[in-house]
């Protein structure tokens, strides 16, 4: 199964000349160039310099390099995820998983609007939903489609988890604004800056992530968009940091992070909804 393959990852429709993507080239990428060309990413047959993030294969995935690590494995989307490192059922159970009991029960379908690497959109399709995952940066969408295909192929995912879990290349806002229908869920997991006083660093992908993409800029406007089309918007956010807006349903907390619940009783089946499920 190839990255554009249904139920698997979808790229821009129309997108074959699209603009260049600045700072990022792919190097060595067998089998991907038509994947790159359509995101808009260039492709060339010698060393970038060291001031690009580099796309390359590893495995049969594609994994982008940070500028400055000539040699060293990139981050690249694994499913599941953690894989190698952790059960997989523990990532499709959603037993005791706070993401899960911020969706509850009444949300039938949920749209993550910042995809990254698909760690979460593929815990709440491994918990029942159907969930399409959308990621504006070309490059990591290039991950996400790359390492969805290879898993898929090597009989990684699970086939119902597969059906329900779909990967889409584009900009969340437009996203949003397509949304009808009752029982809809929206997931938020804005790229934040790291605390000011913190002794570990963040894992290397969050690190790469955040070089690559940067913070992102009107979740606020987002969110305000997303309660107005869902009966539930779930938003993570560090314990350190504020609600991104006002009105918060509930929260639920780990030890790492914070999930903030905004439930809008009027895009639910039957009405009413009180509480934590």
């Amino acid at each position: 199964m190839g990255p554009d393959s249904p139920g698997g990852a979808t790229g821009r429709a129309g997108s074959v000349h699209a603009p260049r993507i600045p700072g990022v080239v792919g190097v060595e990428v067998a089998g991907f160039e038509a994947l790159l060309a359509d995101l808009g990413i260039a492709v060339c047959h010698e060393p970038a310099s060291e001031k690009m993030f580099v796309l390359g294969v590893r495995d049969g995935a594609l994994d982008l390099r940070p500028p400055g690590e000539a040699g060293r494995p990139g981050i690249r989307a694994d499913f599941p995820p953690d894989r190698g490192h952790r059960s997989a059922r523990r990532h499709t159970s959603g037993a005791a998983n706070l993401l899960v009991r911020a969706f509850g029960r009444r949300v039938d379908r949920i749209f993550d609007l910042t995809a990254g690497l698909g760690a979460d959109a593929y815990r709440l399709a491994g918990a029942g939903y159907r969930v399409q995952a959308v990621e504006r940066h070309p490059a990591v969408f290039a991950l996400l489609a790359s390492g969805w295909a290879r898993a898929c192929e090597q009989g990684a995912v699970p086939a119902e988890v597969a059906s329900r879990l779909e990967f889409v290349s584009g900009e969340a806002e437009s996203a949003l604004r397509k949304l009808a229908g009752a029982d809809l869920g929206v997931y938020l997991d804005p790229m934040y800056p790291p605390p000011r006083r913190r002794s570990a660093l963040p894992k290397r992908e969050i690190q790469v992530l955040r070089q690559l993409v940067g913070l992102q800029d009107g979740v606020d406007r987002l969110i305000d968009l997303a309660r107005a089309r869902a009966a539930r918007v779930v938003v993570k956010r560090p314990h350190h940091a504020e609600p991104l807006a006002s009105g918060v349903s509930f929260e639920l907390e780990s030890k790492l992070v914070r999930f903030d619940v905004y439930v809008n009783p009027e895009k639910m089946t039957g009405g009413t909804e009180t509480g934590v499920p």
